[in-house]
């Protein structure tokens, strides 16, 4: 009896054929990341002089042994100045790839920024001679170059402060060592007295004390007022905050959330929120833009997106969120079926397999995005005809 192959398998042949071309890849966007830049080719200018950070087509890459996983696949969105921006969507839709290509953090040679723009508005570089407001591409920025931004002009709160901390050091002298790499001039004493203001300033009692205590001294809502006292260090006009309360208690989730909103207010930051969790969102959040399986499905204000929302995929999870006024022995809702596979995905709706109002024009390719209004935007094959797209 003859054996049918699985065609979820691969041969030895094509298994050694795909990771002979990553390597060939990877060795390729190594060498270009190694390569000399003068500043002309890692600027660029703004679109919108009033946005801090504009995100161009950004595609995001894990070179694996079974293929190319497209974590980021060609998403475009702003985060204003002086606002709050929350990037929405179930676990592995690209999130926090997101963030991580923003810092230069994506673990390489596997993982690589293979396409878009990262423009960041520094505030430091000037204009053109048009007017236009210069400022950094990320994508194009040597490795050196990005190190004098990264902590101080873009910060981070890591998802996990419990492993973020370095265990061996006090948290003063893991704030001092921040102060101390971006002010070059700065001696010790200004940086401990730096520290008790940072720890004063997220809300840290008795922090002359506190300054001197390890991690595994502190509560875990305390070590997540240290982690945002570290990336406040700086004066940044970006923090990029990743699931900020993922392992904490409700009530301490709201402690962080109040000094998130009241840190934003007083230091004049834009905040991009990275979570699941819509609740923070609609507390949170000026825009909120939602992604699945690495692209963006729809983008608005908070207020269009829960007032008025046009896509399958953000009905639905607001459907699975519980309210209020829902019948306590019904079950949630949940979206039925799984995320389709990362490697290899074909340019197409990538949520026909999932959505219950899918139309013949699914099967084709990826929808184009459709203005809904000047700031909300969806794609979704649905409304192309009543918006007169393609």
């Amino acid at each position: 009896m003859k054996k049918t192959r699985n065609p979820n398998t691969l041969t030895l042949k094509e298994s050694r054929a795909i990771i002979k071309s990553n390597i060939r890849e990877m060795k390729r966007l190594e060498q270009i990341k190694r390569q000399k830049a003068t500043p002309d080719q890692f600027t660029t200018v703004m679109k919108n002089p009033e946005n801090v950070l504009e995100i161009d087509n950004l595609q995001t890459c894990f070179f694996t042994d079974n293929g190319v996983v497209r974590s980021v696949n060609g998403i475009s969105f702003e985060v204003p100045k002086d606002s709050i921006v929350g990037l929405v969507g179930e676990s592995g839709c690209g999130k926090s790839v997101t963030s991580l290509s923003i810092m230069q953090l994506v673990q390489a040679p596997q993982g690589q920024v293979v396409g878009g723009e990262i423009r960041f508005n520094s505030g430091d570089l000037g204009v053109d001679e048009e007017g236009n407001t210069r400022c950094y591409n990320v994508v194009r920025m040597p490795t050196a170059d990005m190190c004098r931004i990264r902590g101080k002009d873009i910060s981070m709160i890591f998802q996990e402060p419990m492993t973020s901390l370095n265990p061996v050091f006090t948290v003063g002298y893991q704030i001092e060592e921040v102060y101390l790499l971006h002010t070059p001039d700065a001696t010790k004493e200004d940086a401990r007295k730096k520290a008790i203001e940072m720890l004063t300033l997220v809300g840290i009692p008795m922090p002359e004390t506190i300054v001197d205590y390890y991690p595994h001294q502190l509560s875990g809502g305390m070590r997540q007022r240290v982690m945002i006292a570290i990336a406040l260090t700086g004066n940044p006009k970006l923090i990029i905050a990743d699931e900020p309360t993922t392992a904490l208690d409700v009530t301490i989730q709201s402690q962080i959330l109040n000094l998130l909103k009241k840190v934003q207010k007083e230091c004049g930051a834009s905040i991009m929120l990275i979570t699941h969790d819509l609740g923070v969102v609609a507390e949170m959040a000026d825009y909120v833009v939602v992604m699945y399986a690495g692209k963006i499905v729809e983008k608005g204000t908070v207020y269009e997106i829960f007032d008025n929302p046009m896509h399958p995929y953000t009905v639905g999870i607001q459907k699975a969120k519980p309210s209020l006024d829902s019948n306590a022995s019904s079950e949630l809702y949940s979206i039925p079926g799984n995320v389709p596979n990362p490697i290899n995905i074909p340019d197409e709706c990538l949520f026909k397999g999932r959505c219950n109002r899918r139309c013949g024009k699914c099967t084709g390719t990826y929808p184009k995005e459709i203005k809904i209004t000047e700031t909300h935007s969806v794609f979704c094959h649905l409304y192309d005809e009543e918006k007169g797209g393609e």
